[in-house]
């Protein structure tokens, strides 16, 4: 039997001229035997061209559909979970790339009995390809800066095992996540045991993985699982912090069954 990885990547107006980089690394990705991926694309908002450049791939190994109106991140990832069939559910957001070999090291995880993984990043400044030492910072500046501390903000010995729970400690501590958020990945009924993605800009992935991993263990690992694009129109420069969205977050904790 042929099992499915969903591949779920939101994308607006702004970012389709990257989907053609984005399709070349997952198209490159070698899968072990007996799976396959399915690419989900969402377009938030009105079709545009790229519709006939995703369609062109075939329904075998893309689906694409558009929101109509702007909803944003969470929704448009919510709208497309709704039409996967795989059992399990691969991000990549439509400006970065998965690295060479991405989604077999998320399934190989997954296959050793952990609930959700999580893997480190590369940055692509403009072509230019770096490897940051230490753990990895979510947030940036409000100028889109990184901020000095960056490179080392989180501590290399939060990448371990994480008990059911544990993870939200580190957030606690540092405020991030010690992986990239983008290279998450996990069951899909796990996705629809926590309601899928709030509706909180820049941060739907926090809470999103908080819900999950406050009652199911997981592991992070030091694999570089994704490139990351730096570039003036992602979210994070253009969303500023805000406190009542990490209230939210707060407040949305889980308590782990025992």
């Amino acid at each position: 039997m042929i099992r499915e990885v969903s591949v779920i990547t939101a994308v607006s107006a702004s970012h389709t001229r990257f989907l053609p980089e984005v399709w070349r690394s997952l198209s490159s990705q070698d899968l072990p035997e007996n799976w396959k991926f399915r690419w989900y694309v969402q377009e938030d908002g009105e079709p545009s061209e790229i519709r006939s450049f995703i369609q062109s791939l075939g329904p075998e190994v893309a689906d694409y559909a558009s929101s109509g109106g702007q909803g944003g991140v969470a929704e448009a990832r919510n709208l497309a979970l709704a039409r996967t069939s795989g059992e399990v559910v691969v991000l990549l957001d439509a400006d970065d790339q998965l690295t060479q070999g991405a989604i077999g090291r998320a399934l190989q995880m997954l296959q050793r009995g952990y609930e959700w993984c999580g893997f480190s990043a590369v940055d692509d400044h403009d072509g230019q390809i770096s490897m940051r030492e230490g753990g990895y910072s979510a947030r940036l500046n409000n100028d889109g800066s990184m901020p000095p501390e960056a490179n080392s903000f989180v501590r290399l010995e939060w990448v371990k095992d994480f008990a059911k729970g544990k993870l939200r400690s580190c957030w606690e501590e540092f405020g991030v996540f010690p992986f990239h958020p983008a290279t998450f990945a996990t069951a899909t009924q796990l996705l629809w045991d926590v309601g899928g993605w709030p509706a909180l800009a820049r941060d739907e992935d926090t809470a999103l993985i908080l819900a999950i991993s406050d009652i199911h263990h997981g592991i992070v690992c030091e694999e570089a699982n994704l490139i990351y694009r730096r570039h003036a129109l992602q979210t994070s420069r253009n969303i500023a912090p805000n406190a009542e969205r990490i209230r939210f977050i707060r407040r949305r904790m889980r308590v782990p069954s025992e």
